[in-house]
């Protein structure tokens, strides 16, 4: 019988692909696994290729054939006792290829486009001379399989995850069963009524696909042009798992797309390689006690990203966002100080609402990798908060230096002087050490960083119906503490920046401070690279919000506070300044855009 401490497993559709790698992926992670695929023979193969685990084990299993559940279910019960995680993996995709299969790709590579432009695509007409067959065999196949199959053996198994006391579904499913991607109003109403949706009416949607179908009526009553039965399919199967989250509450139950991947389903096409699309359905699969649930069911559900989310004010609006019932990804460059950070926010009961993700802003392998994740895990992001920033410089000494600093630059800017305020007389035996080296990654993480970012989630914030971003920025990017005529006089025309402008203002800082001219130039004395870099942001986040106008961005600075970046000084707590910055991520629907405010107010910038 069951090892309490033990974790149980089974995931169907096993043997092959991304099925297969969740299983060497969970068994990796000490994971009991139970490996179910239909064909006995290749079952066994599969399971002699993970021979090397000794947790693993094979049992036949056809999703479609009642009886074979039944003898899952039996199986399980007298050889574990319960079950902790099922992932429903099985599926096939309803269609065959006549001719050249990379018709397929560009198929899913346009849906794929679509659905990140929030569905609305021009007439697609594809260049491969391959052909999809999409009979109504094969529809009533992938029906069977891809919805009621799971729906079938997830009903039959829940005593089992029952007895658990952290069980959790995980339904494989496809960004292709997203309702942007479904043209048929009336399917498209039925499945995004929450409050009226029942799985009867689930079921409903499916029979009158497949009726459709029979009587030849599917373009009349404007179901997907092609793959049809696979979008029908894991669009049931995203709304079930909505329906079956709000049945079993204390079962942790989401659907998860794992991306493009190269498997026999996709003819070995697309991006991704079966070990990388098995990653996000077992992140899914391992989210602590009491995670979230219906990550792409739940369209009413919010989620956020945080750069340099692991300490001080980025830790506590990750904590902030969470409390108010937000998914937080906490994004961090350090993965074992994300984790922990994570770890940290378990005595509040927040940490089932914050998820890690690697994310350094100035590496775009790093960034790909987390649009990746939020693209199939939760299909869109509502909040962005870019959060992630240092300070460009070295210190030698006392440093108190950095509190008298920032308090003569703020005390400039807040008397409604020019900036030029008296010469600075710094304590004694203290130094503040700027090189090029440092000022260089200053401005590659506080002001590129925030861009790179910003750039790759567009897509996914067009998704929600309600996207925000709000940069971290610094009353020390204000203008007046700009003394360079030129970057002045381009980062104050409002009418007439753009992004290269404001780049152009960033490389020719550099390039003076390169030379040895910033003095001859005039650029700030003290903290230097840290002013430039926030006066590009806050000068960035107004072209964004007049080039992405249905998107509310907006730049702040939440205050002087005591973190690692202030040496700890400062008036405020970061619990403080983190307020600051939530109020201005969360501000209402037709809220001000392209605004800078101060601590929790508006400010000219």
């Amino acid at each position: 019988m069951a090892d309490a401490t033990q974790r149980y497993a089974l995931v169907t559709g096993a043997n092959k692909g991304i099925g297969f790698e969740i299983c060497r992926q969970l068994a990796c992670k000490g994971v009991v696994v139970v490996l179910a695929a239909r064909d006995e023979k290749r079952g066994i193969e599969a399971r002699e290729k993970l021979k090397e685990l000794d947790n693993v084990v094979f049992h036949q299993l056809d999703v479609v054939d009642p009886a074979s559940v039944d003898a899952v279910f039996e199986f399980i019960q007298s050889r574990f006792g319960r079950l902790d995680i099922l992932v429903n993996n099985a599926g096939i995709r309803g269609a065959e290829v006549d001719g050249d299969v990379s018709v397929l790709q560009e198929y899913i590579e346009a849906d794929g486009a679509s659905f990140l432009a929030g569905g609305q695509a021009e007439p697609f007409h594809a260049k491969a001379s391959g052909k999809l067959i999409e009979t109504l065999k094969r529809a009533e196949e992938c029906i069977e399989t891809n919805y009621y199959g799971a729906k079938r053996v997830t009903e039959a198994l829940i005593p089992l995850l029952q007895l658990s006391h952290s069980p959790r579904i995980v339904n494989v499913t496809s960004t292709l069963g997203c309702l942007v991607l479904q043209p048929n109003e009336w399917a498209k109403g039925v499945l995004s009524s929450k409050e009226r949706l029942t799985e009867e009416r689930v079921d409903e949607v499916a029979q009158q696909f497949l009726k459709d179908l029979k009587e030849g009526k599917l373009e009349e009553k404007q179901w997907p042009p092609h793959l049809a039965a696979y979008k029908v399919s894991k669009a049931a199967l995203n709304a079930y798992t909505w329906l079956a989250a709000k049945k079993y509450p204390n079962i942790c139950i989401n659907a998860v797309c794992p991306g493009f991947a190269r498997t026999d389903i996709t003819f070995n096409s697309g991006p991704l390689s079966e070990v990388e699309a098995a990653e996000a359905p077992v992140k899914m699969a391992l989210l602590p006690h009491g995670g979230p649930s219906v990550s792409m069911a739940e369209a009413g559900g919010r989620y956020a990203l945080v750069t340099g989310g692991n300490k001080g004010i980025g830790l506590e609006i990750c904590r902030q966002l969470a409390s108010k019932g937000i998914v937080v990804i906490l994004g961090a460059r350090d993965e074992k100080r994300g984790h922990e950070a994570v770890e940290s926010l378990k005595d509040s009961g927040l940490s089932d609402y914050v998820v890690f993700h690697q994310l350094n802003v100035v590496d775009a392998a790093s960034i790909a990798a987390a649009v990746q994740f939020l693209t199939t895990t939760y299909g869109k992001l509502d909040i962005l908060v870019n959060n992630a920033g240092i300070g460009g410089i070295g210190l030698e000494g006392d440093a108190s230096i950095i509190q008298q600093i920032i308090e003569a630059d703020v005390a400039s800017v807040l008397a409604n002087a020019n900036g030029e305020a008296e010469p600075l007389q710094l304590k004694a035996g203290a130094i503040l050490i700027q090189t090029y080296e440092a000022a260089e990654e200053c401005i590659q993480t506080n002001f590129y960083g925030a861009k790179r970012v910003t750039e790759a989630f567009i897509p996914l914030l067009r998704l929600s119906d309600s996207p925000t971003i709000a940069n971290v920025s610094s009353l020390l990017g204000h203008l007046k503490l700009l003394q360079n005529e030129r970057a002045k006089t381009v980062l104050s025309n409002e009418a007439c920046l753009t992004e290269e402008s404001i780049e152009g203002v960033v490389r020719e800082f550099l390039n003076d401070f390169k030379e040895g001219r910033l003095e001859e130039n005039k650029w700030p004395t003290h903290v230097t690279a840290y002013k430039v870099s926030k006066a590009a942001l806050i000068a960035y986040t107004k072209v964004l919000a007049k080039k992405h106008t249905d998107i509310r961005v907006n730049c702040l600075c939440p205050g002087f506070a005591r973190t690692n970046i202030t040496c700890n000084l400062g008036p405020l707590s970061a619990e403080e300044a983190a307020q600051n910055v939530v109020r201005v991520a969360l501000l209402p629907r037709g809220g001000p855009s392209g605004a800078f405010f101060y601590e929790d107010a508006l400010y000219s910038a």
